[in-house]
């Protein structure tokens, strides 16, 4: 079974063709939300559609309409997952906004406790700070299309996290050199479709996790359907 976990698939991306895109393989995608609007359409979607696991968030690239967190907390009832939070620090610049950053993921760090609810997390220059916040929390998490060093990357695995790895695997020499000093009991496989394509500007879909556990084959010199397993098998420990 493939397992996807981290996608965007209620944009307009994919309506055109959404139902044969989520049909086109069999696989299990963990569907995010971003903001409390996305965050109805996942649900939604998560209603439609048995493959899909609902996950709730918001992102921190939308931290300037913070307002909407209250009401975001209010669906985690009906989540499997938190997702997308974390920190931002390439496209949010301000001190002032990086440290509410701080400040919103730090509750829904909380409710993932609380719920027993694991947490993917985006983070693009925000690794310093997690890595000192994460100790605090007794959760399950995963870092999101992780972009870090691999030193970091080892910080996270000692906690407990997984690192997980989207197509651009393929055209990314820095994540190449991570999966190579992972562990695999460690990975875990996302699209984040529509981004992060195996190709330049090219739509990214869901069942394209299979490329990704060629190219994690290639790296490591595991057969793929023993990576696939493994990669599945860690899918479950965590949702």
């Amino acid at each position: 079974m493939l397992t996807d976990i981290h996608a965007h698939l209620h944009t307009k991306d994919f309506d055109l063709d959404r139902d044969k895109v989520i049909n086109k393989c069999e696989i299990v995608i963990v569907e995010a939300g971003v903001d409390l609007e996305s965050d109805l359409k996942v649900l939604e979607l998560s209603r439609k559609y048995s493959n899909i696991l609902p996950a709730i968030g918001f992102h921190p690239e939308y931290i300037e309409k913070s307002e909407e967190v209250e009401k975001i907390l209010k669906l985690l009832d009906q989540a499997k997952a938190i997702s997308e939070v974390g920190l931002d620090y390439y496209w949010i610049k301000d001190q002032n906004l990086k440290k509410k950053e701080i400040e919103i993921l730090k509750i829904f760090l909380k409710e993932g406790e609380k719920r027993k609810l694991p947490i993917i997390i985006h983070s693009r220059g925000g690794n310093k700070d997690l890595i000192n916040l994460l100790p605090s929390y007794k959760i399950k998490f995963v870092l999101h299309a992780y972009e870090g060093s691999t030193k970091d990357a080892q910080k996270f695995i000692d906690m407990g996290g997984y690192i997980s790895i989207p197509p651009i695997l393929l055209r990314d020499k820095n994540r190449q050199e991570i999966v190579k000093c992972v562990p695999l009991e460690s990975i875990v496989t996302e699209t984040d479709s529509p981004f992060m394509g195996y190709e330049k500007n090219q739509r990214n879909e869901p069942c394209n996790v299979s490329f990704t556990i060629k190219k994690i084959s290639e790296i490591k010199k595991i057969e793929e359907k023993e990576i696939e397993k493994k990669i599945e098998e860690n899918f479950k420990k965590i949702i």
